[in-house]
């Protein structure tokens, strides 16, 4: 009878060896890539955040500053100039909180309750913006650039404002000259100060004189 020899052969060591060491690799590889997106990932999430809030602080100051100087009694000038006047007019004051940056604080008024009188209580009509201790504060109260009655409008704690100033200027439109403030502000976030946004602007201000 007879008999076949089969022959099994394997994997040797170093066969084996290198199988793993290229698989090591491929895994350390993929494991680095993944780390890296993640990263990335958290960063362009964190630098959306930033560019999120500052955008809101923005819209938040433009529509407010929009309203300075607005009288509801302007028919009353136009009709009978002599005798009346707004109250409001050069309600523009910009300044600074003590050795905070120069011109980083505006003062305005306007006629919220349209009763055409600049109220200071029981409801002050007076409004404004500051940076103080690198935080964007809203004035209530009708305190001043350098007094307190402010509350911060971002968290120092979360964004950290870097530069904040306004600049007012007249400007002649269609034979009618109106007022605009340029806005510009730059901020950071706290845990992850490499992460910065700026943004320009100017608010055209059509009651103020």
């Amino acid at each position: 009878m007879l008999t076949l020899s089969i022959q099994q052969r394997g994997n040797s060591l170093v066969e084996l060896m290198i199988a793993m060491t290229l698989g090591l690799a491929s895994i350390t590889a993929m494991a680095s890539l993944v780390g890296h997106g993640i990263a990335l990932n958290a960063n362009l999430l964190a630098a959306s955040r930033l560019e999120e809030e500052l955008n809101a602080v923005i819209a938040v100051i433009s529509h407010d500053l929009k309203r300075a100087g607005y009288y509801a009694h302007t028919k009353e000038i136009v009709i009978s100039p002599i005798g009346h006047f707004n109250p409001f007019d050069g309600s523009v004051i910009i300044a600074a909180y003590g050795a905070e940056q120069a011109n980083s604080c505006i003062n305005f008024a306007y006629d919220r309750n349209k009763n055409g009188v600049l109220d200071s209580a029981p409801n002050n009509e007076n409004y404004g913006f500051r940076l103080k201790d690198r935080a964007i504060e809203i004035r209530l109260d009708g305190s001043a650039c350098d007094l307190s009655g402010w509350h911060d409008l971002t968290d120092p704690k979360v964004v950290q404002v870097t530069d904040f100033s306004f600049s007012l200027e007249q400007i002649t439109q269609q034979q009618m000259t109106q007022a605009r403030v340029k806005i510009d502000l730059q901020a950071r976030l706290k845990k992850h100060p490499n992460i910065s946004r700026r943004i320009s602007t100017s608010v055209l201000i059509e009651n103020y004189e």
